[in-house]
């Protein structure tokens, strides 16, 4: 049947736990050079093997420049990845490498099999990294019952301690590479997270950096030694500064001998140095620590302690700093390097199977004989919002659906009101996670695009955005229509790289006026499947068009040996998909002599707003009608009329790139691709409309 364990998915290093079945307590599982902890190292050898943990770390001291590390602060982020002998890894790629070796370790030491697992994560974790270590915990083969925040995982652990209980207690947390601060009420059946703060590029690496720059400047000054330009000598440098800070812990001063650049020499560093050098990053920590407790509205006289996690924790600095902030000695009874690893066992072997997947507090149900078990009361680390048009109508703002510190699993709804024309058509929702009011200061972690939305008597629908923030922190978008008794459809696109238009003002960005003249070219060499294809194609074109800026209006041209408007300039969309349907090859002759931008021009005269002429034909044109085409097309663009021309089976690529104004929409192309180009000029003319909404509720 399998185990299940706890995973500390740490940044510098990581720790697999289990419940003992003698004792029912949570112990940590040793690897195989018979450590408790494993750094979070991978090295990728030209061979094909992957060597982790303490053998890729001693190849990385060795200066290998094939290794991996603090790639866990990269969890989410969409352009990271690194190139190992021509593969490429994202952070969760190798998170699940990583998983997957600490996975079989375990199982060798435990002499069973590893099924199932809660990992932990930063508080301070948002959705796109949450998401991310589900991800990896997938790809390394394991059943993930959920996702638990380190401090709480911690609180967990500390719960294990009876005289916790009754107690509000401070988590502070301070990882390798992560940052998190805690407040939580232990009871004696449940741990209830009040509030939380973080910095997830915040950690023990940064001392290490502080120390490392230090050194390096010290060879500089004194001994005309450079190593900034040097991977290898840096490297080396990284590894023995992390070893200075562990002595650190211990002593007061220490000589760091150095060999760098053919100079060997002494460096003497003290307690005193390294907390000068380093005394901003202090500094943060107590930043995050003030927002919590005002936010919370709360003060020292109400903590009753506070216990420290996380191996950087045991610099004398932090304990010093942790004591002259609140005025109370850090609580014992805990271990700072084990206690994430042991809640998270905890809560892997809190419910039964069946319940699996919940963190809810009405759902959890601990196992008697489970020391330590308790109900996991968790909250949002962030706010959640939306990109909105502010009620006044003069911004776009982030407009919070879920606030910072509510209770998980949590949901909030809000209404907005948007603009609609005759047709179905779309919204987007941007994601944002953070509480700042300006889109752009916060992370933006989905487009989601609710399409279905139906036409109104008095053109503006009403919406309602629903988020569910569930147990692991991930959120799920569902809309409904105000007066409509169905769910809409919501699909997640990619957010777009430009964001920048959220700076501006809305009024840029108000649906405009469109005008199109489709012009297809009905010469008797479109006879048969081209004519089908082009039908197929112009539907799809203006079902696109209806989504996305349906108040435009659209005609259709046809030509051959002569060219005539066959459907007016409306947003009558059926009337023209019927003229579409209806056109025939032979009605206005069967070779290619009459150019068809003279008759689009005339259709398109009247009106403001943007016009756009889409030419589709599949070959040349002939008796003069290419010159005339040509002089026609700058007549149009000098109107300020935007022309994009289709090409396929005969067509000129030359030709009808001197004929287009929107030459990256215009292009030469087959049968089976025609519908896919419609498509994208649909969706490029349909973002001159805006899909946002508008606060109401």
């Amino acid at each position: 049947m399998g185990m299940r364990a706890g995973i500390d998915l740490g940044t510098t290093y990581s720790a697999v736990a289990c419940i003992d079945k003698q004792t029912g307590k949570p112990r940590l599982v040793p690897n195989s050079y018979g450590a408790v902890l494993t750094p979070s190292v991978l090295c990728f050898k030209a061979d094909g093997r992957i060597l982790f943990g303490q053998e890729a770390k001693n190849e990385q001291e060795a200066g290998d420049e094939n290794t991996a590390s603090f790639f866990k602060r990269s969890m989410g982020v969409e352009l990271f990845a690194l190139n190992m002998h021509g593969k490429r890894y994202s952070a969760a790629d190798l998170s699940a490498i990583l998983l997957s070796r600490l996975k079989k370790e375990a199982e060798a030491a435990l002499g069973d099999t590893i099924t199932e697992a809660v990992i932990t994560v930063p508080a301070y974790f948002g959705h796109r990294e949450r998401e991310a270590t589900l991800k990896a915990g997938k790809q390394a083969g394991l059943d993930v019952l959920a996702i638990i925040n380190e401090p709480t995982a911690a609180a967990l652990a500390y719960g294990l301690n009876d005289k916790a209980v009754g107690q509000t207690i401070m988590i502070y947390d301070l990882g390798g590479g992560t940052f998190d601060v805690t407040i939580a009420k232990i009871e004696s059946d449940s741990v209830t997270v009040l509030g939380t703060n973080g910095d997830h590029a915040l950690g023990g690496k940064d001392w290490d950096d502080c120390i490392s720059n230090y050194l390096m400047d010290e060879l500089l000054d004194r001994y005309d030694v450079d190593i900034s330009d040097d991977w290898e000598a840096r490297s080396a440098l990284r590894v023995l500064a992390e070893n200075v800070k562990k002595q650190l812990s211990v002593r007061k001063q220490m000589n760091v001998p150095l060999n760098f650049g053919g100079v060997r020499a002494s460096v003497e560093i003290s307690q005193e140095i390294f907390r000068e050098i380093s005394k901003g990053l202090m500094t943060i920590t107590r930043d995050v620590i003030d927002d919590l407790m005002q936010s919370l509205r709360m003060t020292w006289q109400q903590i009753d302690g506070i216990i420290l996690v996380g191996g950087s924790t045991r610099m004398a600095m932090v304990r010093e700093y942790v004591r002259d902030m609140s005025g109370k000695e850090p609580l014992t009874g805990i271990n700072p390097d084990e206690a994430v690893a042991m809640g998270a066992a905890i809560r892997a072997n809190m419910e039964p199977a069946a319940a699996r997947n919940s963190l809810a507090a009405g759902k959890a149900r601990p196992v008697l004989s489970l020391k330590g078990a308790k109900a996991i009361r968790d909250v949002t680390a962030h706010a959640l919002g939306t990109i909105a048009v502010s009620a006044e109508g003069n911004a776009y703002i982030n407009s919070t659906i879920i606030a910072k510190n509510t209770q998980i699993p949590a949901s909030g709804t809000r209404t907005y009101e948007m603009a609609v024309g005759r047709c179905e058509q779309e919204m987007d929702v941007y994601v944002l996670v953070g509480g700042y009011p300006r889109p752009l200061d916060n992370d933006i972690v989905h487009r989601y695009v609710i399409s279905g939305i139906k036409p109104t008597a008095s053109g503006v629908a009403r919406i309602a955005v629903n988020y569910q923030y569930d147990a692991n922190g991930v959120v799920v978008v569902s809309a409904s229509q105000e007066g409509q008794s169905c769910v809409l459809p919501v699909r997640v696109e990619a957010v777009p790289e430009d964001m920048g238009w959220t700076d501006e003002d809305p009024a840029n960005h108000v649906a405009r006026d469109i005008s199109i003249i489709l012009a297809v070219d009905l010469s008797g060499s479109m006879d048969g499947e081209p004519l089908v294809k082009a039908r197929e194609a112009i539907h799809d074109f203006i079902r696109n068009i209806s989504a996305s800026a349906p108040q435009a209006r659209i005609g259709l041209v046809v030509f051959a040996e002569r060219a005539e408007c066959i459907s007016a300039l409306a947003d009558d969309y059926k009337g023209l998909e019927d003229a579409v349907d209806n056109m025939l090859i032979g009605l206005y002759g069967y070779m290619t002599n009459e150019q068809p931008l003279t008759t689009a021009y005339e259709a398109l005269a009247e009106g403001e707003g943007a016009k756009y002429i889409v030419v589709l034909t599949d070959g040349g044109w002939f008796d003069g009608a290419d010159t005339r085409g040509l002089s026609e097309a700058e007549r149009c663009k000098q109107a300020g009329i935007d022309i994009i021309s289709l090409g396929f089976g005969d067509a000129d690529e030359v030709f009808l790139q001197k004929l287009a104004s929107l030459k990256d929409l215009s292009s030469l192309t087959d049968l089976d691709n025609l519908g896919q180009e419609f498509s994208r000029i649909a969706k490029a003319i349909g973002s001159t409309s805006s899909r946002l909404n508008k606060i109401v509720s």
